[in-house]
């Protein structure tokens, strides 16, 4: 956890304007930080910046408890708090919370549909397939009116389109694209948001985030020698889990670095990472970066190299460019 304050202390330092943390179940070889408790946790350090959970599983959750966590980080940040869900995709973490992956879908859409209820109105009543409350008015409410945006996670077509559907663009909903995908999927779901947003007379989000893996370092054959191998063990893990046979398309690509890196990855030199960056901005017009910056068992001193790199060297870059 001290390491966690010291990257964000440095990030606010450096004109970084928020803290996200993104989730899985935390057991066996993967500890994850129990994303409410941390982002409150990390608050202070954070004074002035932003808070969000990219992505939080919501089936996982009961869409009361979000609610009431989410107002209260609300609250504390002053506002700024963003909720980033996604339907989820991990098989045994469904089968240990003894849900039915198949209806993950149908209770994200009516969780989401329930939070956005308790944050935006008075007195709620709803009686849903999976959730029900009976005239429930939160005590604690959110600063943001009608209520704190959100961010929705897709990494297949269908999710993507789905997004669009779902998300009030004009409070500041929008997609996210998965970390996991490869800048050629990226671009194609970037135009496939766009597309069902205009089929639905939508306007596009005034912010539009992407999501990446990036490591920057003094130059590109020491980020590979230090990173690569955190990455891979980190994508071995996700392997086993399902991610690149079910979700991303991609079997093998855990075992093999080349495949692994190409597209999925931003490494290197900030030179390097500012051509790539500039080179999605220009192919997906995104106006936010989110920066992953740490896998299972990183080094602090990587962690943090990475940070202040992008801040001081990597954007002024990536702005000068894009003007």
């Amino acid at each position: 956890m001290a390491e966690h304050v010291e990257q964000v202390s440095i990030a606010q330092a450096g004109g970084y304007d928020g803290v996200t943390i993104g989730t899985h179940l935390s057991y066996g070889s993967a500890a994850w930080l129990p994303p409410f408790p941390t982002l409150a946790r990390l608050a202070p350090a954070a004074a002035g910046m932003s808070l969000s959970t990219c992505m939080l599983v919501l089936p996982y959750h009961h869409p009361l408890q979000v609610a009431i966590d989410g107002a209260f980080l609300d609250v504390l940040c002053g506002g700024a708090f963003t909720l980033g869900v996604s339907a989820g995709w991990a098989r045994d973490e469904f089968a240990q919370l003894g849900i039915d992956r198949r209806e993950r879908v149908c209770r994200f859409t009516e969780s989401l549909d329930l939070i956005d209820r308790l944050w935006s109105q008075d007195r709620v009543s709803f009686e849903g397939k999976y959730y029900r409350v009976d005239d429930v008015s939160l005590a604690l409410r959110p600063v943001r009116s009608p209520r704190p945006p959100v961010w929705l996670g897709g990494s297949v077509t269908r999710s993507v389109q789905r997004a669009a559907e779902l998300a009030d663009t004009a409070i500041g909903d929008t997609w996210v694209a998965s970390s996991h995908l490869t800048e050629a999927v990226i671009v194609e779901q970037a135009e496939t948001f766009g597309a069902r947003l205009a089929e639905l007379g939508k306007p596009r989000p005034a912010d539009f985030p992407l999501l990446r893996n990036i490591v920057v370092a003094e130059d590109r054959s020491t980020a590979l020698r230090e990173a690569v191998p955190y990455l891979q063990a980190s994508y071995q893990v996700f392997d086993r889990w399902g991610l690149f046979s079910e979700v991303v398309g991609d079997p093998g690509a855990a075992d093999e670095i080349p495949e692994l890196l190409a597209g999925r990855v931003i490494i290197g030199s900030p030179e390097d990472c500012a051509e790539q960056l500039v080179r999605l901005a220009r192919s997906t017009g995104f106006t936010r970066l989110i920066a992953r910056v740490q896998w299972m068992g990183m080094e602090q001193r990587i962690v943090c190299r990475t940070i202040e790199l992008l801040a001081h060297d990597v954007w002024p870059m990536v702005e000068r460019e894009l003007g």
